[in-house]
């Protein structure tokens, strides 16, 4: 028997079960598939080709819309959320300016704005481009080029690495040190530069206060207590120097000094040295500390040289800093110095103004100093150790080797020469006084012998001078040698003259008593012309003062305006007015000017200067002509440089001038308005003006030696009188007019009542009065007659005459309603002056063509250079042409053509 044991007949059964065969067997018939299973496999097929066809572009479309919706959610999401941020943006930036906000502009928008603001003097977003006013660019020579490439170089230089860097700045800054001492024979000087004008003069009294006060490092003002500093300026300095030397250095008011300037002729506007030296000494006796005096090569205003010599003896004997600034310092560099500018070469320190000098741009003020503790000069912040600062002397070292010695001698040479020049000028004008050059008067003359004149030979050989950088001048009545006055901040100067509340009602320049100020004028000038004069009274002199300021403005301007290039201003002068200063040292390199054009200067000098001689002398006249005119009122306008201003006042106002109603002003301003514009049809200098009283005046400009100036008072009377009369002639024939037209009422009131009687009831009845006018017709010479005014007979006629022979009959005017012009000379018509001197015939000047009397106005405000002047001729010469007649005023009916005809019917 086997292991396994035997097999059962059930495990060799090979058949299977009726499941199992039915399954492995095909249910379907041999002949033919089965109907049921290809039903289903076409309906598998069938959805798998909707699915395809249907379904699965649809599901894809489906898809398609979520997945855009989504990305349009998202996009909206996004959107919100920047939209949110920027709102918080903003609401958190609002502070910051609108062109500062986001990521900034274009670098070509930002270009092309900075160009019209350079461009244009009123530029502004949104402007139209008619009302933008173009700028004068100045054009840079290779020089101002180079100043300006070192700026920015400056600025490159500073990336450098920090050894390099160090390197670099040593050398710039030693060079430029070594060659600023030498070139302004100021050796063995350190040097400060700044920005601003004062503050080497700020620096330079700290390191004063640190040699002076050993302890004010540590203990600060408390060392100070003892003997406190005081600084001294002169009278001269510039407004507000010494409050802002107090204040930058926190030193009270009482530490500062203010020293006067000397009464002698010539020197007014000098530091007095005795006053100095007397009032250092009573301070050394007060226990106080003489600290720092500060001294003028050329005063700010009228650019005199203090006593340079005897101030730094002061200042060495009580060991006191003297500082030296002003633009004759400029002088230094040339081969010859000045005699009185010499001794600035041993001072303490300088200040120079190269940029200014030289005409370069944007160069840092320079400050040479002496000291021998460098550690002062540090605490007191003359030296840095920042490279930054020091860089900034770069500029003048690219500029000092591209000029060369001989460019900057050349420069600052030429500048003397236009002020010489100037002064050359002003000297052919008696009427012109130089301020800034005026030499004291010399001594009598006295027996020289052999010693005294050798001693003076040799004191002018070893004395070298040179004209002032500087020119001040102005216009006055007063001879060019008449003693000058005492200045105001000096000792014993007398009290200026209170003017009264109610100044008497009489001319400025009325003939007077000579007073004590009045100055007698008795030179002439190198052409032969005796200089105006005018007898002022004590009352009067400030409104003289004023007049001569009103003519200078417009001499300064009038000549900046014909030579552009000659810089002018006008400055405010104690003891002598307003003046006028010409400083080259300070324009002349930007303007552009040369000796040529100081030549076309001087002929536009001589002329104007004529003008103004012209009008003052006539001015006294002209005051006495107009005040003896009964219907001419005379008005004081102290600030008009002109002739002087009128009124007309018409006849019925004249005796009433105290108690003016509103009526009256109105008519005397209407009338004074009128006259004014008649007479600018003519005469272009006459202008509109008004008095204090609130009255409307008639102005009269300048005028020339030639003008007529009676002739031109006519005109104005002449003017006057025929608008007078013819506003008198308009209200006499408004007046008839009226009782005309009345008159002719009545007369066709009374016709149209004879009408009705003699035509009967019936025919005025609109239905039966055209069946009776058919039935019978009125005759046709029956009717209401028009009615005629005649303007120039003043009566009404018919018009019956008219229509019959078709013309009008014209009656002559009656004399009473017909002005008549006048004839022959207008000054004829004016009364005689009580002091009446021959009047100068002439002409008036102007810039082109004109005919008769043609005048340029001329006021303070315009500041226009016009003069009643003769056109063509100008100042020097020519006859005078006879002024035009007045036209008289048009009649309203002429005698050659008929009389206008009113015809009135009702």
């Amino acid at each position: 028997m086997s292991k396994n044991g035997p097999k059962s007949p059930r495990n060799k059964t090979t058949a299977k079960s009726p499941r199992s065969q039915s399954s492995s067997k095909p249910t379907t018939p041999r002949g033919g598939d089965n109907p049921k299973a290809k039903t289903k496999e076409d309906d598998s097929q069938m959805a798998r080709d909707l699915r395809r066809v249907w379904m699965n572009p649809m599901l894809a479309e489906l898809e398609r819309k979520i997945q855009e919706n989504n990305r349009v959610m998202d996009e909206m999401n996004r959107k919100w959320r920047e939209e949110k941020e920027a709102e918080r943006k903003l609401r958190l930036s609002e502070h910051i300016p609108e062109p500062l906000k986001g990521h900034g502009q274009n670098l070509e928008d930002i270009i092309k704005h900075l160009e019209d603001l350079m461009v244009y003097e009123n530029y502004v977003d949104g402007l139209e481009e008619q009302k933008l006013i173009p700028a004068k660019l100045r054009l840079l020579d290779e020089n101002a080029e180079v100043a300006i490439l070192s700026h920015g170089l400056s600025a490159y230089v500073s990336l450098l690495e920090p050894s390099h860097l160090k390197h670099f700045t040593n050398n710039i800054v030693e060079d430029t040190s070594l060659w600023l001492s030498r070139m302004f024979r100021f050796d063995d000087a350190a040097v400060f530069y700044h920005e601003d004008e004062r503050e080497g003069l700020i620096r330079l009294c700290r390191l004063a206060l640190h040699k002076k006060f050993p302890k004010y490092l540590d203990e600060g003002y408390e060392a100070l207590y003892s003997r406190p500093p005081v600084i001294y300026l002169s009278s001269a300095a510039k407004a507000g120097m010494g409050d802002y030397l107090c204040a930058q250095l926190g030193l009270p008011s009482s530490c500062l000094s203010t020293i006067p300037c000397s009464i002698q002729p010539g020197c007014q506007h000098k530091m007095d040295t005795t006053a100095l030296e007397q009032q250092v000494e009573d301070d050394v006796t007060s226990a106080r500390t003489p600290l720092l005096v500060l001294g003028y090569a050329g005063t700010p205003v009228i650019a005199q040289v203090d006593d340079i010599e005897k101030i730094q003896s002061i200042c060495k004997k009580h060991q006191i800093w003297f500082h030296v600034e002003g633009h004759h310092l400029a002088t230094l560099a040339m081969y010859s110095v000045p005699t009185n500018v010499s001794p600035v070469k041993t001072g303490d320190s300088i200040t120079l103004n190269l940029g200014c000098w030289l005409g370069l741009p944007s160069l840092p003020y320079v400050t040479l100093y002496k000291t021998a503790d460098s550690t002062q000069a540090y605490h007191a912040g003359l030296t840095s150790l920042q490279t930054h600062y020091k860089l900034s002397c770069l500029p003048i070292w690219v500029c000092l080797q591209n000029l060369g010695h001989e460019g900057v001698v050349n420069r600052i040479k030429l500048s003397v020469d236009l002020a010489e020049k100037m002064h050359e000028k002003l000297m052919g004008h008696s009427s012109l006084q130089e301020v800034s050059n005026r030499a004291p008067p010399k001594p009598e003359a006295e027996s020289e012998g052999l010693g005294h004149m050798l001693s003076k030979a040799i004191n002018a050989l070893l004395t070298y001078e040179i004209s002032s950088p500087s020119v001040v001048f102005k216009y006055s009545c007063y001879a060019s040698d008449a003693p000058p006055e005492v200045a105001s901040y000096a000792k014993n100067a007398p009290k200026p003259v209170k003017i009264p509340a109610k100044m008497p009602e009489r001319a400025p320049y009325a003939a007077q008593e000579t007073s004590a100020n009045h100055v007698p004028s008795s030179t002439q000038s190198e052409d032969g012309a005796e200089p105006p004069t005018m007898s002022v009274g004590t009352e009067e002199s400030y409104r003289h003062e004023d007049y001569f300021d009103a003519l200078n403005i417009w001499l300064a301007e009038t000549l900046k305006r014909e030579v552009s290039t000659v810089h002018l201003d006008t400055i405010e002068v104690p003891n002598e007015g307003l003046c006028i200063r010409f400083s080259p040292l300070e324009n002349a390199q930007v303007q552009g000017t040369t000796l040529e054009d100081m030549e076309v200067w001087g002929k536009s000098l001589g002329k104007q200067v004529s003008i103004l001689n012209a009008t003052v002398k006539q001015k006294e006249n002209f005051q006495e002509v107009v005040e003896a005119q009964d219907n001419l009122r005379l008005v004081h306008l102290p600030t008009w440089a002109g002739l002087g201003a009128v009124q007309y006042i018409p006849d019925h106002w004249i005796d009433k001038l105290d108690a003016l109603t509103a009526a009256a002003k109105r008519e005397i301003n209407h009338l004074n308005t009128e006259l004014v514009k008649q007479l600018k049809s003519s005469d272009t200098a006459f202008s509109l003006g008004r008095a204090e009283d609130g009255l409307v005046c008639a102005r009269f400009g300048l005028i020339t030696e030639e003008t007529d100036m009676e002739e031109l008072i006519g005109l104005v009377y002449t003017t006057a009188k025929e608008i007078e009369e013819s506003s008198k002639f308009l209200e006499k024939m408004s007046e008839i007019v009226r009782k005309g037209i009345e008159a002719a009422n009545e007369d066709l009131k009374k016709e149209n009542e004879e009408k009705l009687i003699q035509e009967g009831l019936l025919r005025h009845v609109p239905l039966v009065g055209s069946l009776v006018s058919w039935w019978s017709p009125p005759p046709k010479e029956t009717g209401v007659k028009g009615r005629t005014f005649n303007l120039a007979s003043g009566k009404v006629h018919s018009t019956e005459e008219t229509y019959k022979y078709h013309m009008q009959i014209q009656e002559a005017s009656p004399d009473a309603l017909q002005p008549k012009p006048k004839q022959g000379p207008l000054k004829a018509n004016l009364k005689p002056a009580r002091h009446h001197s021959t009047s100068s015939q002439g002409s008036v000047v102007e810039n082109g063509p004109a005919q008769g009397l043609k005048v340029t106005e001329s006021s303070v405000s315009s500041l226009s250079s016009d003069s009643h002047s003769k056109p063509e001729q100008g100042v020097e010469g020519g006859e005078a042409s006879p002024p035009p007649q007045p036209e008289p005023p048009a009649s309203p009916v002429p005698k050659e053509q008929p009389a206008a005809a009113a015809e009135s019917t009702s």
